[in-house]
């Protein structure tokens, strides 16, 4: 529960504070009353109305005035009622799977690949546009050196938190939360290094075949701290085994 306080017209709140029944008027606007006769009557004999003067008939003093716009203290509650995503992946992670041998939780190393699964690695979708980027051998060898090192870099976050998971035996409090949410802003600090290293293998024109890429090259540091970009092709838990050369 989130509550604001909001004050609305204070001079009004200051008017009555200082001059208690005798107020003037701050804060409201000075609208004097427009009308000068007020019906009292009707004179059957005569078929005609009677009328008074309205006494108030344009005063502008505050205390006669028609409109007020009183000094008023607003206060408005908000209410969150969902459940923060990190916790909702969180409690999916540990809760027990269907497996060969029934409902099992998972394993520290599928803990760690659960995680890894929703990583974003650059590298790995400019080897896939090799042929369309027109990559050349040294380019190839030179995104495939970055990406070995920025997936040491991921692993190195998210193994030590499934092994953390896994001890925690299906918990889903707030060590493990907090333990989730500091591995995952690390992994976004990692992750924001990468454009500019990829980006420096490039040439301009191929720079061009990659509208998003460039984007993100584009994002200002600042922003950042903020943008979470993902584009599938995830960092796995252990390198696919190369198929073998005829």
């Amino acid at each position: 529960m989130v509550p604001n306080v909001y004050l609305q017209n204070v001079l009004a709140g200051v008017d009555q504070l200082v001059h208690g029944g005798s107020l003037r008027g701050w804060g409201s606007p000075a609208t004097p009353d427009p009308v000068l006769l007020v019906p009292r009557g009707f004179d059957t004999p005569n078929a005609r109305f009677l009328y008074d003067v309205n006494p108030r008939f344009a005063d502008t003093r505050p205390g006669r005035a028609l409109l007020r716009n009183p000094f008023r203290i607003v206060i408005d509650f908000s209410f969150n009622l969902s459940t923060d995503f990190d916790l909702q992946q969180l409690r999916r992670a540990v809760e027990p799977v269907k497996g060969a041998q029934g409902w099992q939780r998972r394993s520290a190393d599928s803990l760690a690949a659960f995680y890894l699964s929703n990583t974003s690695d650059v590298y790995k979708l400019l080897i896939e546009q090799t042929d369309s980027l027109l990559l050349t051998t040294s380019q190839v060898a030179a995104i495939q050196r970055a990406d070995s090192a920025f997936t040491s870099r991921i692993r190195a976050l998210y193994i030590p938190l499934g092994e953390f998971l896994a001890r925690g035996q299906g918990g889903a409090g707030k060590a493990e939360l907090d333990s989730v949410q500091a591995t995952q802003k690390t992994y976004w600090k990692v992750f924001w290094e990468q454009p500019e290293i990829a980006g420096a293998v490039l040439t301009p024109v191929q720079l061009d075949l990659l509208p998003f890429f460039k984007s993100m090259m584009a994002t200002p540091k600042k922003e950042r701290e903020h943008s979470q970009w993902r584009f599938g092709h995830p960092v796995t838990f252990a390198d696919k085994p190369k198929a073998p050369i005829p």
